[in-house]
């Protein structure tokens, strides 16, 4: 079978592999917390996420300001809002009463970090609490980069493509050189070197930087070079495998989040042109585009997922985890399908620029990183 250009890909109404990418990150991250290791671990399933952000709000971004030769503010904050806060919220407070009820003290500690998103630094200086909200903190990191990216395109855009290129290569290195000052000679710690916006930011300044890169026709030819055979993933993912294997936490709360980030974006480019082949079809299969659907409710609720199936000790351990992870996807269904298309229907409002022309008609209809959804973007 002849493979489509990456080009031709990235021109799609809807990029394939997305949910499919999703699926295996949020996967890894519920294995992690059950205790079971996997080839794709949490640590890259979460930077994964972090790609997946940084590329996919970009090249909205870019997809609007092509249009319109704006951005509009109030809209992207409305869409974001409308995706994430029902969801959120609707967890937070089920989980601090749900600790409050049980005794569990810890909870008291976490909730204003827990409602205003500052989850992430309450991690990163106090370390992981016991509470059932203490992996907020990636989605605390999304909403920091929500909050500040589309403000720092509007000012750097103006300044040319190539100069915002340069700018995110210059800022992965600085939090690369900065994470790793202050873990191996400051001695802040590996929770501070893994939870902080300042040690993390790489992640999704590389997956902004895929977005403008991906305009250039020598990088759609480089891409298309390292996505033409279908075991070259296989090679991307040895290497994240590879990576994870490297002694020394020097390396690991260093260099590695950026170096890791970077096969990652290698990664997804990869699966969104190879899925168009036999081999990797999987990840556009229902199943696999459904989970990848629900992947954000899933990561909020796996934590419940995951303690419901150890309760059930008349089965074997391993039907526990089987059913942690059946009751972890049910809850997020119900989350999505009762709660969240409420307000994902109402979205719509919200895509239009000032001048009149649908920002819906764009070549991406999904929404970005572990806020990852199917809403259609609508066209004109």
């Amino acid at each position: 079978m002849n493979l489509p250009t990456l080009d031709s890909v990235l021109a799609s109404r809807k990029l394939p592999a997305l949910d499919g990418f999703r699926m295996i990150a949020v996967m890894a991250v519920v294995l992690a917390h059950s205790g079971v290791g996997s080839l794709f671990s949490a640590r890259h399933g979460v930077a994964g996420f972090f790609v997946l952000s940084g590329f996919l709000i970009t090249w909205l971004l870019l997809k609007e300001y092509e249009k319109a030769g704006r951005i509009s503010l109030r809209d992207f904050y409305m869409r974001r809002s409308l995706r994430i806060f029902p969801a959120y919220y609707a967890f937070l407070f089920a989980s601090i009463g749900w600790d409050l009820f049980r005794g569990n003290d810890d909870i008291k500690d976490v909730i204003l970090p827990g409602l205003f998103y500052f989850m992430n630094y309450h991690n990163a200086l106090e370390g992981h609490s016991s509470s059932s909200l203490a992996h907020l903190w990636s989605l605390a990191i999304e909403e920091q980069f929500y909050l500040l990216w589309p403000m720092a395109f509007m000012f750097l855009i103006q300044r040319g493509r190539n100069f915002v290129i340069s700018f995110l290569i210059v800022i992965s290195v600085l939090v690369m050189a900065w994470r790793t000052y202050s873990f191996s000679v400051l001695d802040f710690g590996t929770s501070y070197a893994y939870n902080a916006f300042d040690t993390r930011f790489d992640n999704l300044a590389i997956g902004c930087a895929m977005a403008f890169l991906l305009e250039k026709k020598r990088c759609l030819e480089l891409a298309d070079l390292v996505s033409s055979r279908f075991w070259m993933p296989l090679i991307t993912i040895g290497l994240l495998t590879l990576s994870r294997q490297v002694p020394g936490s020097d390396y690991a709360y260093g260099p590695a989040f950026t170096l890791d980030a970077l096969l990652l974006a290698v990664l997804l480019l990869q699966l969104m042109r190879l899925s168009q082949g036999r081999f990797w079809a999987w990840l556009n299969h229902p199943v696999a585009v459904y989970l990848g659907l629900i992947s954000y409710p899933v990561y909020l609720w796996h934590m419940w997922g995951i303690q419901a199936g150890n309760k059930l000790n008349f089965l074997p351990e391993s039907l526990q985890l089987f059913a942690g992870i059946l009751i972890s996807c049910a809850l997020a269904a119900l989350s999505y399908h009762l709660l969240e298309k409420r307000f994902l229907s109402l979205k719509h409002n919200y895509e239009k620029a000032r001048d009149g022309s649908n920002q819906g008609n764009t070549a991406v209809n999904s929404d970005p990183g572990i806020h990852g959804d199917l809403a259609r973007e609508r066209s004109s």
